[in-house]
Formats: C-alpha cells, sequence, structure tokens
C-alpha cells in the first residue's frame, strides 16, 4: 500500500513541479517584454525586439468565412440549375 503511495506522491510532484517552473518562465518573459516595451521603445533594441515579436502574427489562424464560401459544394446532393 505505502509503495503504491509513495509512486503517486512522486508522480504529482514531478507533474506540479514542471508547470510550476513553466509558469515562472512565463511570467519571467511577460516582464522582459514589458521592460522593453517600457524603456527601449524608439532605440534600435526595441524595434528589433518589436519586429522579433511580431514574426508570426501575419500569418496566423485566419477565422470567419473564406472567400468564394458561396459557391461551395451544395451540401443537399441536388445539382445546381
Amino acid at each position: 500500500m505505502g509503495c503504491c503511495l509513495v509512486g503517486c506522491v512522486r508522480l504529482l510532484f514531478f507533474a506540479l513541479w514542471r508547470a510550476i517552473v513553466a509558469a515562472l518562465v512565463a511570467l519571467v518573459l511577460a516582464r522582459i517584454d514589458a521592460y522593453v516595451e517600457r524603456n527601449h521603445e524608439e532605440s534600435l533594441a526595441g524595434k528589433a525586439w518589436r519586429t522579433y515579436r511580431g514574426r508570426g502574427r501575419d500569418r496566423g489562424v485566419r477565422r470567419g468565412t473564406p472567400p468564394g464560401a458561396g459557391d461551395a459544394i451544395d451540401t443537399q446532393g441536388r445539382p445546381r440549375p
């Protein structure tokens, strides 16, 4: 009984430890981002940081109805007149 309990506690400890470390890293990175935005807004370092941070935003997932969706295949199975 005790052996199984120790295994479960150890598993929970390591899972929580990784989650806590990930949260701390996210907090540190958010603070660095705010610091650079606040103190180096117009400098070369600030512009480079803003360019680096915004790299993947333009090619993200596009939401909504795609263009030309009205010409899509009719799902009722009848041909168009």
